[in-house]
């Protein structure tokens, strides 16, 4: 082809040339329409059906997504922790200690409270997510009050690790899924050491349908344990009263 006189654009190292636009116009006007269509339809449907939800009654006081799958949902912890090899530097660090890890770097569990604590839940994809906010009593002092919601995760001493173990007796249904009553092990870990304070079986109290169920849960749901059970339980691991 003759020269324009303008310098041919140099083309990137690893790319290809893209082609024109009138050609591709061309190659899509081929396309039955059938097959055209049918392909954005399955497409429309696959971005839809992951953030589809299923609206469910409950009223204004059902806590929003309170449930948890009937499948056990974290892997067995190992029996001898191991150390991490880099200090914590986020939340989704923490949640690895419930997975059998810690981290040598983080401050001891020892002297006087508060002892600052995070909360780790285990979900669907066997990895455990520290809860953002715990709903503690408005009494409490500040210094307390942090201590269940530590703004800095690398000064958390503690974490709390709540795992779904299996699902009892049914209590209602929810728009046509069994809402059972779940049992949950609720483990404490000190962060720097891996060290166990505390292993226990508790009933997930929160009964009430849920207001949304994703698509996909199944037939059944199992019951969550409260902000104010976990409360309870942990107070006195973050105060230090023994």
């Amino acid at each position: 082809m003759p020269g324009t006189g303008a310098p041919a654009e140099p083309q990137r190292e690893g790319t290809a040339r893209r082609p024109a636009l009138p050609a591709v116009l061309e190659k899509i006007e081929t396309v039955p329409r059938w097959a055209l269509f049918g392909g954005l339809a399955v497409l429309l449907i696959a971005c839809l059906g992951t953030a589809a939800l299923q609206v469910t009654g409950g009223g204004s006081e059902s806590p929003l997504g309170a449930f948890a799958t009937v499948t056990p949902s974290a892997p067995a912890r190992p029996q001898k922790p191991k150390a991490s090899p880099v200090p914590v530097r986020a939340s989704d660090d923490l949640g690895r200690v419930c997975e059998g890890w810690y981290y040598p770097d983080s401050p001891r569990y020892d002297g006087r409270g508060p002892h600052r604590i995070a909360i780790g839940v285990a979900g669907t994809d066997r990895l455990y997510r520290v809860k953002a906010a715990l709903d503690v009593p408005h009494t409490l002092k500040r210094s307390v009050r942090e201590a269940w919601m530590p703004s800095d995760p690398a000064q958390s001493e503690l974490v709390a690790c709540v795992t779904l173990a299996r699902t009892g007796s049914r209590l209602t249904t929810c728009e046509k899924v069994a809402l059972k009553r779940g049992v949950h092990v609720l483990a404490l870990y000190e962060v720097a050491t891996g060290r166990k304070l505390l292993q226990r079986e508790v009933n997930g109290d929160v009964t009430r349908c849920p207001n949304v169920i994703p698509l996909g849960t199944g037939d059944t749901i199992a019951t969550t344990v409260s902000d104010g059970y976990l409360y309870s339980v942990l107070d006195r691991y973050v105060t230090g009263r023994r």
